[in-house]
């Protein structure tokens, strides 16, 4: 059930809130803050969910499964710190970011940072994704050896 809300919380903030918000918003910049703000209560889950799953499989789970896990805490925290970077950087623009020209390096900067954001996003959904289906894996193949034909 963790690994499900884990990955099911990913997946809606990808697939379904961030576009919903940049749709319906007047403009990027209040697009980019609602996103903003969904993120920053994301990253709450994003580690501590994985460290929940960290903490309750360490000694039953196949090796492979702790590291994707211990990956994914990783990939939550270098997310989160890069997502405060680009605060900063939004902070410190006079302009919407949107309004700068492409070549102005305060917008290379977003960009580069916005980009690598998305990444890892995209990484610790995949993460979630890879610990669902080994726990339903598990759970179905337990499932078929208990009943007999």
């Amino acid at each position: 059930m963790i690994a499900a809300l884990w990955f099911g919380s990913a997946a809606f903030l990808i697939g379904v809130a961030a576009p919903a918000a940049f749709r319906a918003a007047p403009d990027s910049t209040v697009a980019a803050d609602v996103v903003g703000a969904m993120l920053m209560r994301w990253h709450y889950l994003a580690l501590a969910l994985p460290l929940i799953l960290f903490a309750l499989l360490w000694k039953r789970a196949r090796a492979a499964l702790i590291v994707i896990v211990f990956a994914a805490i990783v990939l939550a925290a270098l997310q989160a710190m890069v997502d405060v970077r680009i605060r900063k950087v939004r902070a410190s623009s006079i302009l919407p970011i949107s309004s700068l020209s492409r070549t102005d390096p305060l917008r290379r900067s977003f960009g580069m940072l916005h980009g690598t954001s998305s990444l890892l996003l995209l990484l610790q959904a995949i993460a979630a994704g890879v610990v669902v289906a080994a726990d339903t894996g598990r759970n179905s193949t337990a499932t078929e050896e208990s009943y007999p034909p």
